[in-house]
């Protein structure tokens, strides 16, 4: 018989392939790398969790300030929204400003008034220092004219000996020192007129700055006598509203005192009532008993007009039931007493 071929080898080690990853030396190495990694975290575990909780509170206030800068950039490149804000600011300011006026509004002209005659005053602090700056400009230029006079004097004077030494040089530095001041006279002379302009205008503008000034007093205190009068007069007819529509609050007390008395009234007109149903029965027990003793009385009067009526005598032995017996007790007059 011939031998069958053994196809069991071919392909390699079956067996070893059906083997799982665990079950072969790397797993077992991969095994023992776990553990250790396990052994390092139960050891760690308080560092590792505060770690990761750190790690994450940053992550959390970083998205947090990321959202916030985010945010924020939004906010200031957004035309619509830079346009609202600017709004908004502009009505509070005037919903501020309207509040601030509504105080007090007279004491607001009268602010602006001094405000006016500050800003005067410190005008005219300047109009005197500039007239300052005029007078010594005018001096420097009359002391530079005398002084020019007196250098050409003595150039003159030094041109006319120039056959003596030094008096020609003389005269060139003296007619120099003229034709200099002459020249800063030349130039400061529009300095004086444009100063002299400007002092003029400051004046004018003084002047008219107390017109209005005092004008704006007048409108001022002719606008608080009309509000004063206005005011008064609008606290006068609301005082005499008033009395027919009465104050809120002192209505609504006088309302609940009103109702508290109609209340109360109602309380103890029921209780009158009630009081007055229970004394019937005995009003009118009291007027039976009046009937009767007015009829017993009325008899008895009867009885006295016809003689028939018979006054108590004290010396009389007194009638009793049992007067008729014979040989009553001796103290049959005193039982009565003691029954």
């Amino acid at each position: 018989m011939a031998n069958t071929p053994d196809f069991s080898q071919i392909g390699g080690d079956m067996e070893a392939n059906k083997r799982s990853f665990w079950s072969r030396p790397e797993g077992v190495v991969g095994l023992l790398i776990m553990a250790g990694i396990a052994v390092l975290g139960i050891t760690y575990i308080n560092q590792i969790l505060e770690f990761l909780i750190r790690v994450t509170e940053n992550t959390l206030y970083l998205a947090l300030l990321l959202g916030v800068l985010g945010l924020l950039i939004f906010l200031f490149t957004s035309k619509d929204v830079r346009t609202a804000v600017f709004f908004l600011f502009k009505t509070f300011t005037r919903k501020l400003a309207g509040i601030v006026i509504q105080l007090n509004p007279i004491a607001i002209m009268k602010i602006y008034v001094d405000d006016l005659k500050e800003k005067r005053q410190k005008m005219q602090g300047q109009i005197d220092l500039l007239a300052g700056q005029m007078v010594k400009l005018n001096k420097k230029i009359t002391e530079n004219n005398e002084a020019i006079k007196q250098k050409f004097a003595e150039a003159n004077k030094a041109q006319s000996i120039t056959d003596r030494p030094g008096m020609k040089e003389a005269a060139s530095l003296a007619t120099i020192e003229g034709a200099g001041l002459q020249e800063m006279n030349e130039k400061l002379f529009p300095l004086q007129r444009n100063i002299k302009l400007v002092l003029e205008f400051m004046e004018k503008v003084n002047t008219s700055a107390g017109y209005i000034i005092k004008e704006t007093e007048i409108k001022v205190k002719l606008k608080e006598a009309e509000y004063q009068i206005v005011k008064e007069s609008s606290n006068a007819l609301r005082t005499a509203v008033s009395i027919f529509k009465g104050d809120p609050d002192k209505k609504f007390y006088f309302d609940e005192s009103m109702e508290y008395i109609q209340d109360d009234m109602s309380k103890k007109l029921g209780e009158m009532k009630r009081a007055m149903d229970l004394s019937m029965d005995f009003i009118n027990s009291v007027d039976i008993q009046n009937g009767i003793l007015s009829d017993k009385g009325e008899a008895l009067l009867n009885a006295y007009n016809q003689g028939e009526f018979k006054l108590i005598n004290l010396d009389s032995p007194a009638a009793t039931p049992n007067s008729n017996r014979l040989n009553p007790p001796k103290d049959e007059g005193y039982r009565s007493l003691l029954e």
